[in-house]
């Protein structure tokens, strides 16, 4: 399914106004009997149980078919063997049945027998329209609406206060240890998902239903597998055009891992470098840890923005002021030091001894903190500081006066706020201010913040994209012509690439040594010359190549040594002609290429070229489509920053063409499905100029 490819919405499936449970126990020891129970404990509609066997069930009158049931409801909840389960979705789609929420386990996670299975449901749904969670899923919970659709919890837990972060989890078992562990943590979670085997309904499905529901404010995920790329980067954009932070953790990072998660979801996983530049392009944050993934749901929760990255630390202890200010600066914040006029104000509000501080980070020594008015008033006035976009302030958990003053604080300002605390506070969490337990990760949840509040516009709408048909047109009548090759001759890809606004060196194709000689002369200056053959993709390796040559004896010459030193070393390779190259100058070699994931598609990397490409081994990586102000920014993020900051690196004119050879390669990725690889290396760069002096096009002829 792509984005533009519809199924019915979701809100039947996760916004029922009635339910129906098929598998509904008496047994509290059942899962049909938890979550039966568990349908009962809030939801303002008609719950209905079905059970062949029981007339009753938990004191609600029972059904013994969903043909029975008085009205189509909305969503059944399904806990039956998993071998009848295709059956009850069937009957559930005919009875006009919105969604199905199958807790059942033993498909695709079970073998080729439960992958059958599993593909059968998939066709069901697909044919009847019926959405589908799971199989193998833990259910769902929907606080808003009291849909209680799971058996994470039992009845004797307390039901969550509703909130504005909602969390979707493929994985039901640590989906619900995510959950546990979020609410101990003071996030207020009014949704969580699990979507188990995804038959139908996935991560991204349910992920771009609910960035549209209102009282969501903070999307998190847990994933082992991304399936539906499109509906997840489309979910992205949304996101980002309505403020709502998008947090993402994603398990299989490793090639065990991904081993491991393919076991466990009978799927495909991709690159987990590709997945983290995809969600850098569109604004999405990638924790790398359950624990940041919590943190960052903490901080963006309340909805504040940071006008800045500057943060005032304020602190009864030494250490602990200088440890924040250390982890503000590794997280990419500002730590200014405050005006004197500022400092002057604190001082009179608090009796420092002479180990205090009003400097930032604001020592306010255990004398002030002790002193509720000073203490409170301090506060207040870092709080109201012209100077602080973001405040982060220590404190010992507990009751008193201290923590009274910043609950008091954090009501009185619409900025950011941090607590580093001994421990998680009760009255911090009624209150909703945002608490940590270590000072990295008090600042690196800042952090995220402010990279939120100053996020960039996004890259183009995919949807925007018109391909050039006369260009596509042309093109594939080069590749054509090749009778079938994969791999293309480097004069041909770099015709290709130029239709695509690659500037490429001046070059001319001959086939004797006279038409050498005179191609050089048109060149002009030093030439290269390089032997094109289907069978040579790597020239050099059987000396198909020379370098620097000057006048029309040292082409002649080098031609005809080139020659029988290729005939030699390669005397099966059939010679197609041999290239005429101008020696293009560099003081800095780059390179751009076009890879294929098998999650996200086509992804063009730029990165350090020639002998530094495997030294280095930095790129970055842009999805198309993109524009050139996109790659341009992408550059930035090379070696640090140094490649466009550096006073050796690229020049105004260099970046704005670097990044035009990488806006042009994901046009051709657009353009040209047969295309499945592109390297380009190296680009040459010298004097305000980018020149591709080699390429390589491998194609799938289909």
């Amino acid at each position: 399914m792509t984005a533009t490819t519809r199924r019915p919405a979701l809100d039947r499936l996760l916004s029922p106004r009635s339910i129906a449970m098929v598998g509904a126990s008496n047994s509290p020891t059942r899962i049909g009997g938890t979550v039966f129970a568990n349908l009962l404990r809030a939801f303002p509609g008609d719950v209905y149980p079905i059970n062949p066997k029981d007339e009753v069930v938990q004191n609600r009158p029972a059904f013994r078919t969903v043909s029975e049931l008085p009205e189509a409801v909305d969503m059944a909840v399904i806990a039956v063997p998993a071998p009848a389960v295709v059956g009850v979705v069937a009957e559930c789609a005919a009875r006009g049945i919105g969604g199905a929420t199958v807790i059942t386990s033993g498909f695709a996670e079970a073998g080729p027998e439960g992958r059958a299975l599993q593909d059968r449901l998939t066709e069901v749904s697909r044919e009847t329209g019926i959405r589908v969670v799971g199989p193998n899923c833990i259910g769902y919970m929907n606080a808003h609406e009291g849909v209680m659709a799971n058996f994470m919890m039992t009845v004797d837990q307390p039901l969550p206060q509703p909130g504005p972060v909602a969390l979707v989890s493929q994985s039901g078992g640590f989906g619900s240890y995510i959950t546990n562990k979020a609410v101990l943590a003071g996030l207020r979670l009014g949704w969580f998902v699990s979507t188990g085997n995804e038959a139908d309904v996935n991560v991204a499905n349910v992920l771009r239903h609910l960035v549209e529901r209102p009282e969501v404010g903070v999307l998190l995920s847990f994933v082992e597998t991304l399936r539906d790329p499109e509906v997840f980067v489309e979910t992205a954009c949304r996101a980002a055009e309505l403020d709502k932070p998008l947090v993402l953790l994603k398990a299989g990072r490793s090639e065990e891992a991904a081993r491991a998660a393919m076991s466990h979801t009978a799927s495909i996983v991709g690159s987990a470098q590709v997945l983290d530049a995809v969600c850098r392009q569109y604004g999405v944050f990638v924790a790398s840890t359950m624990e940041e993934l919590l943190d960052f749901g903490t901080i963006f929760q309340d909805g504040r923005r940071a006008r800045g990255n500057r943060v005032i630390v304020m602190t009864s202890s030494g250490g602990a002021g200088v440890l924040l200010a250390d982890e503000a600066g590794q997280a990419g914040l500002s730590v200014p030091e405050l005006p004197k006029e500022e400092q002057t104000a604190l001082a009179a509000d608090m009796p420092l001894p002479f180990y205090g501080s009003t400097v930032n980070p604001v020592d306010t020594t255990a004398q002030t903190t002790a002193m509720p008015d000073a203490y409170r008033k301090v506060l207040n006035r870092v709080a109201a500081s012209p100077s602080a976009d973001m405040v982060a302030a220590v404190t010992w958990a507990g009751p008193g006066p201290g923590n009274d003053a910043i609950v008091e604080m954090y009501q009185n300002t619409d900025k950011p706020v941090a607590i580093l605390s001994t421990a998680w506070s009760e009255q911090f969490q009624q209150a909703g201010v945002p608490t940590y337990t270590d000072p990295r990760r008090a600042m690196a949840a800042l952090a995220a913040l402010a990279r939120q509040s100053a996020r960039r516009p996004l890259p183009p709408d995919p949807a925007r994209f018109t391909a050039d048909a006369d260009r596509v047109r042309r093109v594939r009548e080069l590749i054509a012509g090749t009778g079938g090759e994969t791999t293309l001759l480097e004069s041909t890809g770099k015709s290709i690439l130029a239709m695509y606004g690659v500037p490429v060196t001046r070059e001319e194709l001959v086939t004797d040594v006279d038409g050498a000689v005179e191609a050089a002369e048109r060149v002009g200056g030093p030439v290269a010359i390089k032997v094109m053959s289907y069978q040579l993709p790597h020239k050099s390796d059987v000396g198909a190549i020379r370098l620097g040559l000057r006048g029309p004896d040292a082409v002649r010459a080098g031609y005809r040594e080139m020659l029988a030193e290729v005939a030699r070393r390669a005397p099966d390779a059939v010679v197609e002609g041999v290239l005429v190259q101008q020696m293009a100058p560099a003081r800095l070699e780059l390179t751009c290429g076009l890879q294929r994931d098998p999650v996200f598609g086509p992804m063009v990397a730029l990165g350090l070229g020639g002998v530094l490409v495997e030294v280095l081994s930095e790129a970055v990586l842009l999805r198309p489509p993109f524009d050139a102000d996109t790659a341009r920014a992408a550059l930035g993020e090379l070696l640090g920053g140094r490649l466009v900051t550096g006073r050796r690196g690229l020049s105004e004119a260099e970046q704005q063409a670097a990044a035009q050879v990488m806006a042009g390669l994901g046009v051709l990725a657009l353009e040209l499905d047969e295309v499945t690889e592109v390297d380009v290396n190296p680009l040459r760069v010298a004097d305000g100029v980018v020149l591709a002096a080699d390429a390589l096009i491998v194609v799938d002829h289909g």
